[in-house]
């Protein structure tokens, strides 16, 4: 199978399994679906989107778990059970493959799908770091095709957002944190509310967080890590700093680097591909995108402006 890499990926290279490991991967390709999009996320979760219009798939006990959302069509695609359809898609279906699980499919006719590939060890963090309670006490249930608004809702805004830079990476890092969340207290064996957060950060933490911020503005910020900083759940430092700053994180620290280089670009012996990357862009086009996007204008025309 061929291993997915992503240029903007936010990776932890100690913590990710093999790409052979994700079996559903090879299952879906044997059955002619192909990736549009892939973006490998911390400790070796993956978000792919997916297309396909026929074949027929068999997941036979895979070793990780995966979250598939529907967000065109799926009519034609149906469960089956002895050579028989016992469910069929439609667009904001929802499907959870726990490891282990055993279905097959058959596709007849064109739609896309996303899925969210993460672990045991994802669980288990997330057990341990949102609701502080022992791992195994939570199983994940088999869905097969069934209706979740929220969690479909949530696949329509992940298909429509861009994934090419460190700023879309960064954003849906955050929500598939949240959607980790979701899946646990809506889908698993024991029932878990989702926990309520409220609050603020405290003053020190604002400062201790807007600072290491501001001096690592040129480094790959993840959500987990800036949560680490102040010994907090990605979950809860998410909802805390969004009280705190008025924004979400990932918001943040996009506004806090292209208000350095805007400051970088009054300096004229700063060439723009430097900016960029003292800015913690990825390249120049991914610079003048968001630049342009939130001033108006463009580095070039900023700076002879």
């Amino acid at each position: 199978m061929t291993a997915f890499t992503n240029a903007d990926s936010t990776t932890d290279s100690s913590d990710q399994p093999p790409a052979e490991a994700r079996d559903i991967i090879a299952a879906l390709r044997a059955a002619g679906a192909a990736p549009r999009r892939v973006l490998e996320l911390e400790r070796g979760r993956a978000l792919v989107h997916w297309q396909n219009h026929y074949g027929d798939a068999q997941y036979e006990r895979p070793r990780h778990h995966a979250m598939s959302i529907y967000t065109r069509a799926g009519e034609q695609t149906s469960r089956q059970v002895k050579g028989r359809a016992v469910s069929r898609g439609f667009t904001g279906a929802i499907c959870l493959f726990p490891a282990g699980s055993q279905s097959q499919w058959q596709i007849r006719g064109d739609f896309e799908f996303l899925h969210l590939y993460f672990t045991d060890l994802d669980l288990q963090r997330c057990m341990t770091q949102v609701w502080d309670r022992e791992p195994s006490s939570v199983q994940l249930n088999e869905r097969y095709q069934i209706q979740d608004e929220l969690i479909a809702q949530t696949g329509r805004l992940l298909s429509m957002s861009g994934w090419e830079t460190p700023e879309d990476s960064m954003g849906i890092d955050h929500l598939t944190h949240w959607l980790m969340v979701q899946i646990v207290s809506r889908h698993a064996s024991v029932k878990v509310s989702t926990p309520v957060v409220s609050g603020t950060l405290t003053r020190h933490q604002q400062q201790l967080v807007s600072g290491r911020i501001e001096a690592q503005l040129s480094e790959p910020l993840t959500l987990e890590a800036m949560a680490g900083w102040v010994s907090l759940s990605p979950y809860h430092f998410a909802r805390l700093f969004r009280a705190s700053f008025g924004c979400a994180p990932y918001q943040y620290v996009l506004e806090q680097r292209l208000a350095r280089a805007r400051e970088l670009l009054r300096q004229p012996e700063n060439k723009i591909t430097v900016v960029a990357l003292l800015c913690g862009f990825g390249d120049h086009s991914q610079f003048t995108r968001a630049f342009r996007k939130r001033y108006g204008v463009t580095p070039s025309n900023y700076r002879r402006g």
